[in-house]
């Protein structure tokens, strides 16, 4: 009987020969930096969690303009726990694609989970740029998300969506 410590790793030789981009290292580290959190919060479900449906009667979930200090409004969608006050705010960032139907189906599970979720629609709130630029700007105003209403004014900033 052999110990499978002494198992080669199918595919580990060519793990650093591969070209990895800057964007899928910072995808990865974003989604390992949210593990303890989950893990940890009792969520541990959340990640497979089956699909929180556009009519869950359990969430407010909608498309909105919020307005923010300096007349700067966000366009995004807004999911949150029908009833439920004191929430942390969850920003989950869209990917390439912009805002779209994963990451309004992620923002409906952090809501189920127990958050305010925020997915911003970058394009529409920052006209123009690059998506990096649009990141960048919509980081800078991520504290004011603070005021949310239902707000426990703390707020977590989620650089991945989940599949």
């Amino acid at each position: 009987m052999s110990d499978s410590n002494e198992q080669p790793v199918e595919g580990f030789e060519a793990l650093g020969r591969a070209p990895i981009g800057r964007r899928s290292v910072v995808r990865r580290m974003a989604a390992l930096s949210v593990a303890p959190a989950v893990v940890g919060s009792g969520l541990l479900g959340f990640a497979g969690s089956a699909l929180a449906a556009t009519d869950d009667s359990r969430l407010n979930a909608r498309k909105l303009s919020y307005a923010l200090r300096g007349g700067k409004v966000l366009e995004g969608y807004f999911a949150a726990p029908r009833g439920k006050a004191n929430l942390g705010v969850v920003v989950v960032m869209p990917d390439e694609a912009g805002l779209d139907a994963k990451a309004e189906e992620t923002a409906r599970r952090y809501a189920l989970a127990g958050y305010m979720a925020v997915a911003p629609d970058l394009r529409a709130t920052f006209k123009g740029g690059s998506r990096d630029a649009m990141v960048a700007d919509m980081m800078k105003i991520v504290p004011d998300l603070k005021s949310l209403a239902h707000s426990n004014s703390k707020v977590s900033r989620i650089s991945v969506v989940a599949a």
